[in-house]
């Protein structure tokens, strides 16, 4: 469950971007609004740019959340694709400041959105898969990743003009809308036998999963690193603490890294209440 600070410094931000843009918004505006100070912020995020990175991985947590509720749902496989777009168009509506934060403002800040974009892609083409799947069977395998393409692409069109027109629209109608007719171009393909444009093995999933592994270590170890710097401690014990975050990137970047050293270093962190949960997702990463 995330921190109450901390998703409440998320909900707000996004209002701010929405209504002033990425840029324009400092972090100072973000902690007033959010009712902690910027000392408080900085426990949190390293900087706006991270901010953001968790806030578009917040959302689409949430939304992937409600989708698995609905699949798990016993009812026909057609129908939890109705339910699940509406209840994307139904977010939308009611939380158009998320869709206005993507569109008006041109937010470039390096590999982390670029790395947030591909997680984001990968998650929409499992759920898309998924969904599809249990619709169609595996007849639908060979035109799995152009279908899921034109999934996400009708989707998202729709949920553009809603916003940009500020649409007034029957989500309910509007979703089955979409689900019969990507239905009729699903069953086309599939019946005609037509050549599919993109394939499974064109993607690049494992291999940015890996990269992407290795820098969101290297950006926990960064954050604990800062985090350590705001502690009320004695500056000899920040400075010991400091030492064994860096050690554990020294020892991830070994051929064979040593679990049991990357234990105790870890175990040496958690004792610290604020660290507790960076040394957590550090160990999710690593896997020990």
């Amino acid at each position: 469950m995330l921190n109450q600070k901390k998703q409440r410094m998320i909900e707000e931000s996004m209002k701010l971007f929405a209504e002033k843009g990425f840029h324009a918004t400092s972090i100072q505006e973000i902690a007033n609004k959010s009712d902690v100070s910027k000392g408080t912020f900085y426990l949190y995020f390293a900087s706006k740019e991270e901010l953001i990175v968790e806030l578009f991985d917040y959302y689409t947590s949430l939304v992937m959340d409600k989708f698995k509720t609905i699949q798990q749902k016993n009812i026909d496989a057609k129908q939890k694709l109705v339910e699940q777009m509406q209840m994307m168009l139904d977010l939308i509506t009611n939380h158009k400041e998320y869709m206005v934060m993507h569109l008006q403002d041109n937010i470039h800040i390096g590999q982390h959105m670029n790395d947030l974009a591909m997680k984001l892609l990968q998650r929409s083409f499992e759920w898309s898969k998924t969904a599809l799947t249990e619709i169609y069977g595996e007849q639908i395998a060979p035109y799995i990743v152009d279908a899921s393409i034109q999934l996400d692409g009708a989707l998202h069109g729709y949920c553009k003009a809603i916003v940009m027109h500020d649409l007034q629209v029957d989500n309910t109608s509007l979703a089955r809308f979409i689900v019969d007719r990507l239905d009729d171009t699903f069953r086309s393909m599939m019946h005609n036998n037509v050549e599919p444009q993109i394939s499974y093995d064109q993607l690049t999933f494992a291999t940015i999963n890996q990269s992407q592994n290795v820098r969101v270590i290297k950006k926990l170890i960064e954050r604990t690193i800062a985090t350590i710097d705001l502690l009320q401690l004695p500056e000899q014990e920040k400075k010991q603490l400091k030492e064994a975050a860096e050690m554990i990137n020294e020892e991830s970047n070994k051929p064979e890294a040593n679990n049991v050293v990357l234990q105790g270093i870890l175990l040496q962190l958690k004792r610290i209440p604020e660290l507790q949960k960076l040394s957590s997702d550090i160990a999710t990463e690593l896997g020990v």
